[in-house]
């Protein structure tokens, strides 16, 4: 370890440098366990409890901690945010109020996705979709010409040689069904 680099404990060990979840430990109040040995929060665990990127922004300013990205090493630097100093904002009116606030909009948010999407659903139904029962000759005749075509542009791709030309006379009218009558 060099000098001047923090060493941050993370349930018990030490770690130089990599924050391995990035989650707080869980008591049953919903609050990080610092008797744990975590000393720092990542942006991860703090959206685990609740943190939105602004709120950190406003109530947090600056990152006590920056270490490399233990997961990608070009990637940008992990912010790390002392334990204490989280739960300290997290007692304050100023957190409840931004939190209040940012539940409302996540649920106004998820409100109006869900609206969209039944609306959506409901044109989709409403919409009739006419289906032509077409015989299996006249399927067949659009399917060779479109075989025919991807065949010739396909012709210096190939590895093997492509098979015989295709006619619609020797198509298989039960094959090219699926065994059910198209009329």
């Amino acid at each position: 370890m060099t000098t001047g680099e923090a060493v941050v404990t993370i349930q018990g060990r030490e770690a130089s440098g990599q924050e391995r979840d990035g989650e707080a430990p869980r008591c049953p109040e919903g609050r990080a366990d610092a008797s744990r040995g975590r000393t720092h929060l990542s942006m991860a665990g703090q959206r685990a409890r609740g943190w939105t990127p602004g709120m950190v922004r406003r109530l947090l300013g600056g990152p006590d901690l920056l270490r490399s990205n233990p997961h990608f090493g070009s990637a940008p630097r992990t912010r790390l945010y002392r334990l204490d100093r989280v739960e300290a904002a997290e007692r304050g009116e100023e957190f409840r109020a931004v939190a209040a606030a940012a539940a409302r909009r996540s649920a106004a948010a998820r409100a109006a996705a869900l609206r969209r999407r039944r609306e959506v659903l409901a044109r989709i139904a409403a919409e009739p979709i006419d289906v032509p029962r077409l015989t299996a000759q006249r399927l067949a005749e659009p399917a060779v010409e479109h075989r025919e075509r991807r065949d010739a542009e396909r012709a210096g791709e190939r590895w093997r040689p492509a098979s015989g030309p295709a006619a619609a006379q020797s198509a298989d009218p039960v094959r090219s069904t699926g065994g059910r009558s198209t009329t």
